[in-house]
């Protein structure tokens, strides 16, 4: 009899156990013996007579209090801090700072060009060399390696640049991929000995008028307005500076390594500032 009772009591017992735990594990704190969570101070003072809350967040501390052993909001040896993504948690940015950061970025027109970057467009990167002093018809002679106009023409260029293919009714590709900022690098390696002869009779570059060199011709550093045109925009100071660390590097008593720095020099900020890098 006994054993009859205790195989009809046993499965109700387990049940009722589990259910219990199952209670405790889905609160945010399982607290004490009876699951009851533990509250922010002050968050279940409702006034003068209001008691406890029984784990409702209440009184004073408002809609938003958090209990202090919610995941959300508490940091623990065991466990990294949790970044919520709901703007009403707390520990969120505020929404004024981040307005303070929009506005020392810029106007709309200029802060989406530090957001976001779109490929130059084939037929654009040509006009960019043609304008900087780059002939495209130019060839190599035999066994020298391509000029940058037959690598600007190659069929394996268009294909890396995402050239429209409209039989197939593709546009353009319009944003970089490895191989397309790999094949613009190229193409301004080869450009840049040309750029830099050519690059002072160019009427692109010039001001007023006037046109100017790569690099002066007396101290052998970097010319502002040159390398202005290059990049597209006015250069700044650490461009500048830049400039002139990287072409310090050449032996200056060897006129072809002094050659070689120059046109990776200006190779260089091609590419940063056509690839948006």
């Amino acid at each position: 009899m006994a054993r009859n009772l205790l195989g009809w009591a046993l499965p109700g017992l387990f049940f009722t156990i589990g259910f219990g735990f199952a209670a405790c594990l889905g609160t945010a704190d399982p607290g004490g013996d009876d699951c009851t969570p533990t509250n922010t101070t002050g968050a279940n003072t409702g006034g003068a007579g209001g008691g406890t809350g029984g784990g409702m967040t209440t009184g004073s501390a408002g809609a938003g209090a958090q209990s202090a052993g919610d995941p959300e909001t508490s940091q623990n040896d065991d466990n990294n801090f949790h970044h919520p993504m709901d703007p009403t948690q707390s520990g969120q940015e505020d929404v004024f700072e981040i307005l303070k950061k929009r506005a020392a970025e810029g106007p709309p027109e200029v802060r989406t060009r530090l957001h976001s970057c779109s490929k130059l467009s084939y037929a654009s990167l040509g006009d960019l060399l043609t304008s900087r002093g780059v002939d495209l018809n130019k060839t190599a002679a035999a066994g020298q390696p391509p000029t940058a106009g037959q690598l600007y023409k190659a069929a394996s260029t268009r294909d890396a640049l995402g050239v429209a293919n409209y039989d197939a009714r593709m546009g353009e590709a319009y944003f970089y991929t490895i191989s397309s900022a790999t094949k613009m690098l190229d193409i301004f390696v080869q450009a840049a000995p040309e750029i830099i002869t050519n690059i002072q009779n160019a009427e692109d570059c010039k001001v007023n008028g006037t046109g100017y060199p790569m690099f002066d011709p007396n101290t052998g550093k970097c010319v502002y307005y040159a390398l202005s045109c290059v990049m597209g925009r006015p250069a700044t100071d650490d461009d500048m500076e830049l400039c002139n660390l990287m072409i310090s590097q050449a032996n200056e008593a060897d006129p072809k390594d002094l050659a070689n720095k120059r046109a990776l020099t200006v190779a260089a900020f091609l590419s940063a500032a056509h690839t948006c890098q």
